[in-house]
C-alpha cells in the first residue's frame, strides 16, 4: 500500500488512557521512537522552510529551517507537533521571517485532492470515500505522465485527502499563472469543445488521442476509434476533469505535509502510495493499537472506517480498536473514556 524502505514496525510503548484522550502524549510516544529509528526528510533539506502547529497553541510556528536530519528528528521528538509541514519551494534563506527575504529558487508542482469534493463524502470519511479520492489521484498521475511527461508522487495526507507532488526540472520555475493554467487543464475548467471540428455534430474519438480527447474517450468507455455525438462528448468532458483544489496548485509557497508524521485531525500517518488505484484504508495507516472505550458525542452514520464498521447514536458507549476510536475522537465525533494503547513504529 505504501512504502518506507525495508523498515519493520515494532512495539514502541504503552500509553494508558483514563478519563479522556491526551493526544499529545500519544503523539509524543510516536515521535520519540520514530526519531530513534530515523526520520524522513525532503530533498535539499537546508533550503526548505518548515512549519508546525503545536498542541499548546492554535497559531502555526513558521519560518523554521534545519541543517541536518538529526535536527529535524530532535524537533519532532521534543515538540510532538499536532501537524508538521515543509515548503514545496526552495529558498536561499528559508528561515527569513518574510517571504520577500527568503529568496525563492523554485517550487515543486503540487495538487490537492480532498474527498469532501466527492459526492456523498461530506460527513464521516469512510474507506469508500478515501478509495475514491485515491482513484482521482491515479487519474491525475496519468494526465501528468501522458500530457506533460512528468512523473509524480502521491501521498495520503493522514485525514481526508491526497497530495500529488511533481519535482520536475522545468516546472520548478513556473509562476502562478502558468501553474493556474496547468490546474485548469487538469480540471478541464472552461473546456469549450474547441478540440473538435467546428460545426460538427458527430466527432471521432480514440483513447489514443492527444490532449483532453483521450480522457473524454475513456469516460465514454471507448476502446478504439469511434464516432460519437458531439453532445455526448461534451457531457463526458464534464466528468473527465480531475477534482483538485485550484488554489493549491497555483501557490508557489504552499506547504506540504511531512511524510510519516501524524495528522492531528485524525491521528493517521502521512504516507506515500505506491499504487493509488489499489489503495485500501486499514489499521496500517495508524501507529496506534489496542482497544478503547468511547462515548459518541455526535450521531455516526454506519460506515467502514480503516476496515471496521462503525456507527451509533449520540451518547452511546462502544468499544473500538484504538486506531478507530482515536480517529473519531480527534475528529470531534467521540470522547475516549478509557483504554490501553500500544504505540508502534
Amino acid at each position: 500500500m505504501y512504502r518506507r524502505g525495508s523498515t519493520k514496525r515494532r512495539r514502541a510503548r504503552i500509553v494508558k488512557i483514563r478519563g479522556g484522550l491526551d493526544a499529545k502524549a500519544l503523539f509524543k510516544a510516536y515521535y520519540e521512537v520514530y526519531a530513534e529509528k530515523g526520520v524522513w526528510a525532503p530533498s535539499e533539506l537546508q533550503r526548505r522552510e518548515f512549519a508546525f502547529q503545536l498542541f499548546e497553541r492554535d497559531a502555526y510556528v513558521r519560518h523554521i529551517a534545519f541543517n541536518t536530519v538529526e535536527e529535524l528528528a530532535s524537533y519532532l521528538s521534543s515538540k510532538a507537533p499536532r501537524h508538521a509541514y515543509y515548503s514545496i519551494a526552495l529558498y536561499e534563506v528559508p528561515d527569513a521571517s518574510d517571504m520577500q527575504s527568503k529568496g525563492w529558487l523554485g517550487s515543486a508542482l503540487m495538487f490537492d485532492i480532498d474527498v469532501d469534493h466527492i459526492e456523498g463524502c461530506e460527513g464521516v470519511v469512510s474507506d469508500e470515500c478515501l478509495e475514491a479520492g485515491a482513484r482521482e489521484a491515479e487519474r491525475l498521475l496519468r494526465v501528468l505522465e501522458r500530457d506533460f511527461g512528468v512523473g509524480a508522487t502521491v501521498y495520503f495526507t493522514g485525514n481526508r485527502g491526497f497530495h500529488v507532488l511533481a519535482e520536475c526540472g522545468w516546472c520548478m520555475k513556473l509562476g502562478r499563472e502558468e501553474r493556474r493554467e496547468i490546474a485548469r487543464y487538469v480540471a478541464m475548467e472552461g473546456f469549450d469543445g474547441s478540440v473538435f471540428p467546428r460545426g460538427a455534430r458527430r466527432v471521432a474519438l480514440s483513447p489514443r488521442d492527444p490532449g483532453p480527447r483521450w480522457r473524454i474517450a475513456e469516460v465514454l468507455g471507448l476502446e478504439k476509434d469511434e464516432v460519437v455525438g458531439l453532445s455526448d462528448a461534451m457531457e463526458a468532458a464534464l466528468q473527465a476533469g480531475v477534482r483538485i483544489d485550484m488554489q493549491v496548485t497555483q501557490d508557489v509557497s504552499r506547504l506540504a505535509r511531512l511524510l510519516f508524521t501524524l495528522n492531528g485531525k485524525a491521528g493517521l500517518l502521512v504516507v506515500p502510495l505506491d499504487e493509488p488505484s489499489s489503495f485500501t484504508p486499514s489499521r496500517e495507516l495508524s501507529p496506534f493499537r489496542g482497544e478503547v472505550e468511547v462515548e459518541l458525542v455526535s450521531p455516526v452514520e454506519e460506515a467502514r472506517v480503516l476496515g471496521y464498521t462503525v456507527g451509533g447514536a449520540a451518547g452511546e458507549e462502544v468499544s473500538l480498536p484504538a486506531e478507530v476510536g482515536i480517529m473519531l475522537a480527534l475528529r470531534g465525533l467521540a470522547r475516549v473514556l478509557r483504554g490501553e494503547v500500544e504505540v508502534v513504529v
